[in-house]
């Protein structure tokens, strides 16, 4: 069972073979990494570095671009010509005076009016019509059992005995973490169901809990199989919880003493797994729909500040310059039942919101049933937008962190069933409490590099051709688009 979870800028000097360069902002002083530095080029589009202060550019944006900018709030502005750049490491220095920013302007708005500006302008400054993209998708999963005991535990199998049991609890992982990266070409508009994918790469590191849990199944399946009476099978219960019997997948189908089952079986696991391979881009193709539902102007978005402003309270507007845009910077807080506080970054020309910082002030979700608890901790992250040729703001960068604890406290019987025979008689029996604990988060990233308006006509003729499956490493020891 599974519980689910840097702006790469483009930047480079061309060297002979093409490959991409990643850069690092740092501190002139400190020699700390710089994270969500503001990165522009002289084309005003732009990303920001990541936690470590990395973003990397591809070698085409040298042909486009002659310049970059790097700005980040308590250090100077720096500007670099890209034909001139050949080191690693960009340095910024820090105001030489923490003082606060003195921009003279005309602009005397209050929040207020500043959030109803944006709010008024939406449906201008963003477009939901269809549109092709080429972006860069990332998911990080990561598992970690924080608690499992077995106590009250009985067996009338004697292979599958406590100290079996003991011995699987003391060998069994208790981390799991795996990554996935996708280059795609992704159309649509913001309707859950038109949308359509092309992938050009991926790559994913080996999902261990899959191979515990494999193994694990693999091992007790064996051994109740092999103490399986003939025409028997094995059922899980579990109280009231399941409302009654469950079959453990599988077992109710083989029959121990039948070889040509247990072969069609294994036939049948095989095509079940080949058929998650091909369904890999299908995957991929609804979590970025999904992330693209979470964009604040999208319809039914948890983050409501724009639409519901009166549930939060705001701070003052700040306006400070960012890459050559003048910005207003406004924070925000619930008042009462509303989930998330953040920060709004708005132009102070049009009124669009070019950044939406966000986090969770309390749990999302919590359930406590029956033995089980279920709590949604934490979500996270930040939005970024640029203008498009249609002068419309379009995604450039997403980060979502999404957070949950899984308990189960509940005890289990594994209980021997015969088809056949009628009424009560002798069964195996094992059964016991499982005390058990995970938590889980999940990463999602998204940045998109170029960024097309198309009509519903174009959309319709587009063609999804699917063949590319992800390649499986240990770790990842190459840079993503030195690789591809």
């Amino acid at each position: 069972m599974r519980f689910n979870p840097s702006f790469l800028l483009f930047l480079t000097f061309f060297v002979s073979n093409a490959q991409s360069k990643q850069i690092q902002v740092v501190d002139t002083l400190s020699s700390k990494p710089i994270p969500y530095a503001t990165v522009h080029f002289s084309n005003n589009r732009g990303l920001i570095t990541d936690e470590a202060g990395y973003f990397e550019l591809v070698p085409e944006q040298v042909l486009i671009n002659d310049s970059l900018f790097v700005s980040s709030m308590g250090y100077d502005r720096l500007a670099v010509d890209l034909k001139e750049l050949k080191d690693s490491i960009l340095y910024v220095m820090p105001e030489a005076i923490a003082l606060d920013n003195v921009i003279l302007t005309n602009k005397n708005y209050t929040t207020e009016k500043i959030l109803s500006l944006a709010k008024d302008r939406l449906e201008q400054n963003y477009s939901t019509d269809y549109s092709k993209k080429r972006l860069f998708h990332k998911s990080v999963y990561s598992q970690n059992i924080t608690r499992v005991n077995i106590d009250k535990y009985k067996s009338s199998i004697v292979e599958l005995n406590r100290a079996l049991v003991d011995s699987f609890l003391q060998y069994m992982p208790r981390t799991n973490k795996y990554t996935t990266e996708t280059l795609a070409y992704y159309a649509g508009n913001f309707e859950e169901d038109n949308q359509k994918i092309n992938l050009i790469k991926a790559r994913q590191t080996y999902d261990k809990g899959d191979e515990l849990y494999e193994s694990l199944q693999e091992g007790l399946g064996d051994i109740l199989k092999e103490n399986l009476k003939p025409n028997s099978y094995f059922k899980v219960k579990s109280g009231f919880f399941f409302g009654g019997d469950m079959d453990i997948t599988g077992l109710e189908e083989a029959d121990s003493t039948d070889l040509n089952q247990l072969k069609e079986f294994e036939k049948k696991e095989a095509a079940r797994k080949l058929e998650e391979q091909e369904n890999f881009a299908k995957y991929r193709k609804k979590n970025i729909a999904g992330l693209y539902s979470e964009l604040f102007f999208a319809d039914n978005s948890d983050l409501n500040v724009l639409d519901k402003p009166n549930r939060y309270t705001f701070s003052e507007p700040e306006l400070t310059l960012e890459g050559n845009d003048l910005n207003y910077i406004i924070r925000y807080r619930p008042k009462g039942r509303e989930d998330f506080e953040g920060t709004l970054h708005i132009n102070s020309e049009d009124f669009g919101v070019t950044r939406l910082d966000f986090k969770n002030v309390k749990s999302l979700f919590k359930l406590k049933l029956l033995g089980v608890t279920i709590d949604q901790n934490q979500k996270e992250g930040r939005m970024m937008f640029s203008k498009n040729k249609n002068n419309q703001y379009t995604l450039t960068y997403l980060q979502i962190k999404k957070g949950s604890v899984f308990s189960l406290d509940r005890p289990l019987k594994f209980i021997e069933k015969n088809k056949f025979v009628k009424g009560r008689r002798k069964q195996n029996q094992v059964s016991m409490r499982l005390d058990f604990a995970v938590s889980s988060q999940s990463q999602y990233e998204l940045r998109v590099f170029d960024y097309e308006p198309i009509d519903e006509a174009t959309f319709e003729a587009m063609e999804e051709k699917n063949e590319v499956l992800p390649k499986y490493y240990d770790t990842f020891t190459t840079n993503f688009w030195e690789e591809f």
